[in-house]
């Protein structure tokens, strides 16, 4: 985020309010007669922002919350709807799916969880009004859930049949590749790092064809939204410094959510109908045009093949060169309730030609 003087953030805070909210109801057991009263919730501002603790938010709504200090990321319920997110990624996940706006992040100080304003608006859907030091609403309590899987999702007893006709809308992302069949660079493969397994499918130029390399283009695959374009990453600053994340994850036994992200690289993520959405990683370079909130489909090209955040990015070689593509439905990675013949029968099937 640029760095705005805080006397001009503080006067664009006390004149615009509301513009973003979700329109949600209130419930079924809640009518409009439900008396709702005005809450004041202290707000913090910086340099960059303004941030209410995350604690704060909670004693008014009656939600809870749980950040994790190895991972940090946090996890919070208010009314039935769930929220997750992690420090240093910009994306709100909101009962699974990915919300398409850049300005809500988590923020840990003093290991204390804070937000931007920006999530009441976009994440709560509240109409707010700024003061000196304060934000306040009017709270009505529980209200209607924002999207999310129906009630009769059963993800978890799915067989690759179903997978296929879930899944069958998408593309390839890189059209004239075919999907690779080396168990290590398929979902769900086991491994002795990252967590014990792979997250996603790997896109290599020796095992997948379709001359792969710097100048490759990814697209879109679908009609989609994007919800996260690093046009502004930063890769690690030398080898020693990557070197010191995988040594912590060697020692800790398990890769924290926060450095797992920052391994990706630079990356665009897309959100599709029904809870899919797709992370594409290591990317070399994004299309200036590719801005989040932007809609997508099979023939845009949102970003080329590269090895950002891998061995071969610091060390300024061109080793480690793919595209690393996870696939998840309403926040889960699609491959948990499938064995591995079920995951190539899968992929196969939707990325056929």
């Amino acid at each position: 985020m640029k760095k705005i003087n805080i006397y001009s953030l503080f006067f664009l805070l006390l004149f615009v309010t509301g513009c973003q909210s979700d329109n949600r109801d209130i419930g079924e057991n809640n009518t409009l007669e439900k008396t709702s009263y005005s809450v004041d919730l202290p707000m913090k501002l910086t340099e960059n922002e303004a941030r209410f603790s995350v604690n704060d938010l909670i004693a008014i709504t009656d939600g809870s919350y749980d950040y994790d200090e190895i991972h940090r990321t946090l996890q919070m319920t208010i009314n039935d709807d769930q929220f997750y997110l992690i420090e240093g990624v910009p994306v709100l996940e909101r009962n699974g799916e990915y919300v398409a706006n850049s300005d809500i992040y988590l923020i840990i100080e003093n290991d204390i969880p804070y937000l931007p304003s920006a999530f009441l608006e976009i994440g709560l859907g509240l109409e707010v009004n700024y003061a000196k030091e304060v934000v306040s609403f009017e709270w009505y309590g529980p209200i209607e859930k924002v999207g999310g899987p129906p009630s009769d999702f059963n993800f978890d007893s799915w067989d690759s049949e179903q997978m296929i006709e879930y899944l069958s809308f998408l593309k390839k992302p890189i059209k004239e590749a075919e999907v690779s069949t080396i168990p290590g660079h398929l979902p769900g493969a086991k491994r002795p790092y990252r967590n014990g397994y792979h997250e996603g499918l790997d896109w290599y130029d020796f095992a997948s064809g379709g001359d792969i390399n710097f100048d490759t283009p990814i697209y879109g695959m679908a009609n989609g939204t994007v919800v996260r374009a690093d046009h502004d990453y930063e890769e690690y600053s030398s080898p020693e410094v990557r070197n010191m994340d995988l040594q912590f994850t060697s020692n800790l036994g398990e890769t924290p959510e926060y450095i797992f992200d920052k391994l990706r690289g630079r990356q665009v993520w897309v959100q599709y109908p029904n809870g899919v959405m797709s992370r594409f990683a290591h990317l070399s370079d994004i299309p200036e045009e590719i801005r989040v909130g932007q809609t997508v489909d099979e023939n845009t090209i949102i970003g080329y093949v590269g090895n950002s955040g891998t061995s071969g990015a610091v060390n300024q070689d061109s080793t480690e060169l793919h595209l690393h593509q996870d696939l998840l439905i309403y926040g889960e990675l699609f491959w948990r309730p499938l064995d591995q013949d079920q995951v190539v029968s899968v992929l196969k099937s939707i990325f056929k030609d």
